[in-house]
């Protein structure tokens, strides 16, 4: 188990050598090429991942067949479709690998063992409501300003990971009103 991860237990809650044993016993490497999907449209979402290496976007295809992002995720997050997983329905979008990728898998029912061994890992559903808050986030009635800014402050390393085209379509415009916005943040 990595540092970073380890961290972001850490601000999760407490947990003792002993949880954290259990947890790495829980937890499945894997690694992702390019372009692989990890989700996709119609599946259920039974696990949830800590990005290692990589990056990954979430994305639903619409009529024109165009990918709308939901959400964009780098190292040091976690990749998950939260309403297929708590509901248990088939997922209504597709997470795919950006890059050759590398990430810790954890299942639902790892979870549920991990939860009847120590209640400490209950704390574990505070990634589940980062997840839904950062999903949500750009729906909101925010200008295309105050969500790049957002994005400037918060997670600067989507901006250097992924293309306008994408950006743009997680900030929920169009990419040349993104390019706009970047022009103002840029002027001295």
């Amino acid at each position: 188990m990595n540092n970073s991860l380890l961290k972001f237990l850490n601000n999760t809650g407490t947990y003792s050598e002993k949880e954290v044993a259990l947890l790495k016993e829980e937890l499945q490497f894997r690694t992702l090429k390019k372009d692989e999907i990890l989700l996709k449209k119609g599946d259920i979402c039974s696990s949830f991942c800590f990005i290692i290496t990589g990056s990954f976007y979430q994305y639903n295809i619409d009529a024109n067949l165009d990918k709308n992002i939901i959400d964009l995720n780098v190292a040091d997050d976690w990749v998950i479709n939260h309403k297929s997983f708590t509901s248990r329905k088939p997922s209504q979008f597709f997470i795919q690998a950006f890059e050759n990728s590398s990430v810790y898998e954890i299942s639902i029912d790892a979870i549920h063992k991990l939860i009847a061994k120590s209640q400490s890992f209950l704390q574990m559903g505070k990634i589940l409501e980062e997840a839904t808050s950062r999903v949500d986030l750009f729906d909101n009635d925010y200008t295309p300003d105050e969500k790049y800014q957002y994005i400037l402050k918060n997670k600067p390393e989507l901006i250097q990971r992924f293309p306008q085209k994408l950006i743009a379509s997680y900030l929920k415009i169009t990419p040349e009103t993104l390019s706009r916005v970047r022009k103002r943040f840029l002027k001295p």
